[in-house]
């Protein structure tokens, strides 16, 4: 049976706030290192309640982060 036209890929989610708050979150758990560079340091990825950022906690992350990035209105 033939397959079907693969769909075009929708890039839009990349442009939300949830999608950058998103990114913003997996870099500051690994504290700020790429991936190439948590791997040399750590040699492992964090576990999941696991915090390596500057602010010691998610909570206290996500409070500081949300108040300098706020949704926008629309």
């Amino acid at each position: 049976m033939p397959r079907a036209p693969a769909a075009a890929k929708d890039y839009s989610y990349r442009s939300t706030w949830e999608h950058h708050f998103s990114r913003a979150r997996n870099l500051a758990q690994r504290g700020g290192l790429t991936k190439p560079q948590m791997m040399k340091r750590h040699g492992r990825f964090p576990k999941k309640h696991e915090w390596w950022g500057d602010d010691g906690s998610y909570a206290a992350w996500r409070a500081r982060w949300v108040a300098e990035h706020p949704r926008s209105e629309g």
